[in-house]
C-alpha cells in the first residue's frame, strides 16, 4: 500500500494564487476543477490560467476575475457562501474552517471578533476562490498526506487599507504560528490566504520527505523580482509506501546530583502525566561521577509539562530537546477466556498482517496473584488461548 504525498516547497513564500497555480500546473485538470468552483454558486469570477515565467522558470499563473466585486465581506457572507454550495461536505466543512482562521486572525489583530470584523483585500470572492480551489485541487490529486518546508514571508512592508504594515502582515504572523519560517526577499513573499492554506493543510514541517518523485509544478506570483528566488511556488507530487509514522519529542537530563528516591519519582511523574516512554541509562559524567540520564519519549503537545516536570522534580538545570519521527505499527486490543480469568493481549500489525502478540502485564499480574500461579503460568495460558482465537 502506499501514500500520495504532496510537498509545499515554500522557499520562495506562498499565496492563494500560488497554490491554485501550482495545483494546475502539477496537473489538476482545469476543467474539473471548475466543475467544483461551479458549485458555490457565486456569478461573477472567472478563473484565467496562463503561462509564464520567473527567473526563467516556467510555469502556470492564475487570476480570478471578478470585475464587479466589491469586497468588503463578513464572515456570515463566506459562510453562507459555501453552506449554500452544492459542494462536498468533507470540502464545505474544510474550506469554511480555513475561512473562519482568517476572519480569527483578523479580529485577533483588531481586538474584535470573527463575527464582527470585516475583510479589506481579503474580503474579495478571489480569497474564497483560492481557498475552495486549494482544497479541491488537493482532492483531485487524490493526496493522502500534505507536508512543507518552511516558510519564506518575505520582507520590507505592505500596504494595506490599514495602511504601511511591516511584512509579514499582523494576520500573515498569526496564521504561522508554530510554523518554521525565514525571512529573506525585500516584498511579501507569504500573504494571509497562503498563510493559511500551508499551515491548514501540512502535517510536518521540514525537509523534503523520503518518495518516489512523480511530479513538480510551479505556481507563480504576480511580482517579478530581478535578481533573488524567482517567484514561484514549487508543489511537489510524490508516492512512498505507506508507513505509520509519528513526529515525537525527545528529552533529555543528564544528573549527578540527585538520590535515587528523587530519580524514581520524577519517573511516576513523568509516567502519570501521559508521556509515551521514559527509561533511565547509568551514565559517566565528568570528574568521572557516576550519573544517571533521563530520556523521555512525549507527543508535541506534551512537551511542556514534561519539561515543567523535570525541572521541578528533579535536579537538571537544563534540558535537551529534539524532534524524532518514529515508525509505528498499527495496534488493538482483544480479550480471550482462559481458565484463570479474561486477559487483555495486544496485537501488532503491518499492513494487517500480525507480527506480534502479549499480554498484558497488569492483567496477568492481577490473576496470577489471584490464583497463586506463576506469571509465566498466566502468560503462557493467555498466548494460548490466543491462538485458538485466531483459528476460530
Amino acid at each position: 500500500m502506499s501514500e500520495r504525498i504532496l510537498y509545499f516547497d515554500c522557499a520562495a513564500g506562498v499565496s492563494g494564487d500560488m497554490t491554485l497555480a501550482g495545483l494546475l500546473d502539477l496537473g489538476v485538470p482545469l476543467k474539473a476543477l471548475n466543475a467544483e468552483l461551479d458549485k458555490l454558486d457565486l456569478p461573477g469570477f472567472r478563473l484565467v490560467r496562463s503561462k509564464a515565467s520567473r527567473g526563467g522558470i516556467r510555469g502556470t499563473r492564475v487570476r480570478v476575475e471578478a470585475p464587479d466585486d466589491r469586497g468588503y465581506r463578513h464572515f456570515k457572507d463566506f459562510e453562507r457562501a459555501l453552506k449554500k454550495s452544492r459542494l462536498s461536505n468533507k470540502t464545505r466543512e474544510r474550506a469554511l474552517a480555513l475561512v473562519r482562521r482568517i476572519f480569527e486572525a483578523e479580529a485577533s489583530v483588531h481586538g474584535s471578533t470573527a463575527e464582527k470584523v470585516h475583510l479589506h483585500e481579503l474580503g474579495s470572492l478571489d480569497t474564497i476562490v483560492d481557498i475552495v480551489g486549494a482544497v479541491c485541487g488537493v482532492e483531485l490529486l487524490g493526496v493522502d498526506r500534505v507536508e512543507s518546508s518552511p516558510v519564506n514571508v518575505g520582507a520590507g512592508s505592505v500596504q494595506t487599507e490599514h495602511g504601511l504594515l511591516s511584512v509579514p502582515a499582523p494576520a500573515t504572523a498569526l496564521l504561522l504560528k508554530g510554523v518554521p519560517v525565514i525571512a529573506d526577499g525585500d516584498f511579501e513573499r507569504t500573504t494571509p490566504t497562503g498563510a493559511v492554506l500551508v499551515s491548514g493543510f501540512a502535517e510536518r514541517f521540514g525537509a523534503w520527505p523520503s518518495m518516489t518523485l512523480l511530479e513538480t509544478g510551479y505556481g507563480l506570483g504576480s511580482k517579478d523580482p530581478k535578481g533573488g528566488r524567482p517567484n514561484a511556488l514549487r508543489l511537489v507530487l510524490g508516492e512512498r509506501e505507506h508507513r505509520r509514522s509519528q513526529t515525537v519529542c525527545v528529552l533529555e537530563a543528564t544528573i549527578d546530583d540527585a538520590t535515587p528516591e528523587q530519580v524514581g519519582f520524577t519517573q511516576e511523574r513523568l509516567l502519570e502525566a501521559g508521556v509515551l516512554d521514559v527509561f533511565l541509562t547509568p551514565v559517566l559524567m565528568k570528574k568521572s561521577r557516576p550519573g544517571t540520564n533521563i530520556t523521555v519519549l512525549a507527543e508535541l503537545d506534551g512537551r511542556e509539562s514534561a519539561t515543567e516536570i523535570l525541572f521541578r522534580e528533579s535536579t537538571t538545570l537544563g534540558v535537551r530537546s529534539y524532534l524524532v519521527e518514529r515508525d509505528i505499527l498499527e495496534r488493538r486490543f482483544v480479550t480471550v477466556k482462559t481458565r484463570y480469568g479474561s486477559v487483555k493481549i495486544k496485537e501488532a500489525r503491518r499492513h494487517g498482517e500480525l507480527l506480534n502478540a502479549a499480554p498484558e502485564y497488569d492483567d496477568c499480574r492481577r490473576a496470577a496473584r489471584k490464583h497463586q500461579v506463576s506469571l509465566s503460568t498466566i502468560q503462557r495460558a493467555s498466548l494460548a488461548a490466543h491462538a485458538r482465537l485466531r483459528k476460530s
